[in-house]
């Protein structure tokens, strides 16, 4: 069996939190689910928060700050909010529930995900900036925004790529 990589661990993190299993992250089940002793898992980590902290800053860096990235790729700000709504509607909306609801017991989770959410706010704020509002309505715009983003996960965490395509459609094109 070819080695594992820090990579397949935090994948195989990620299918776990996929399956709403967040109690089953640790060192144990890991192992089991990827075949391989403590060992291989020590070698990458340090311990089970260690673990969890480069999980979540793994979470932030892909569906947070490379979403950013891509978006501010646009030339205009509504290219800025299509762009990153067509990587919203692509994201594993399961994951990103399963990782809210896990942050209300565990600390980690949750400083990650509250700098998630002041990052991502501020940047749907500024794309409102960009579109001629002023700082207190684009506050309030992203805030909407983003919390239709999350009623949307909370209410149906399984749902496909191809529905949240459909109800974008009509949330932008009115």
């Amino acid at each position: 069996m070819a080695r594992l990589t820090k990579k397949d661990w935090l994948e195989e993190g990620f299918k776990i939190l996929g399956e709403f299993a967040q109690n089953k992250l640790k060192i144990l089940y890991l192992c089991e689910r990827l075949g391989v002793t403590r060992g291989s898992f020590y070698h990458h980590f340090s311990s089970i928060d260690n673990y969890i902290a480069e999980l979540m800053q793994a979470w932030e860096e892909e569906n947070t700050l490379g979403f950013i990235k891509e978006a501010s790729k646009g030339d205009s700000p509504e290219e800025k909010m299509e762009r990153l709504n067509l990587q919203v509607v692509q994201i594993k909306q399961a994951l990103e529930t399963s990782i809210r609801s896990w942050s209300f017991y565990h600390p980690v989770v949750r400083e990650h995900l509250e700098r998630v959410d002041k990052i991502r706010l501020s940047f749907l704020q500024g794309i409102f900036e960009e579109m001629g509002n002023d700082k207190k309505k684009s506050l309030n715009l992203a805030k909407l925004e983003y919390a239709i983003l999350i009623g949307l996960q909370q209410l149906f965490p399984d749902i496909s790529r191809k529905e949240m395509e459909k109800i974008y459609e009509v949330y932008f094109e009115g």
